[in-house]
């Protein structure tokens, strides 16, 4: 579990230092916090309760799925290749 987490954690960090590239960004659209509330929410798991709040799934998450049909997925999970180009 600690490799995992170790893992987990390193391939975070290289998303947000590559957050404009992986989503296909200028790092002036990631500048505003409204702004990037509206662009990603969706894309990593967020779901509203109908009364203005929400939380994050954490399977239910297009940025980790392949061909992401709005539901986990156990044969497309963590597959995104755009992703996996930032891991590698």
């Amino acid at each position: 579990m600690k490799g995992l987490n170790t893992q987990r954690a390193n391939t975070a960090t290289r998303i947000r230092h590559n957050c404009s590239a992986v989503f296909g960004l200028l790092d002036t659209d990631l500048v505003d916090p409204e702004e990037r509330k509206a662009k990603f929410r969706g894309r990593i798991g967020w779901v509203p309760n109908g009364s203005g709040g929400g939380t994050y799934s954490s399977v239910d998450v297009d940025i980790i799925h392949k061909d992401y049909s709005g539901k986990y997925e156990l044969s497309k999970i963590f597959l995104n290749p755009v992703l996996m180009g930032v891991s590698v």
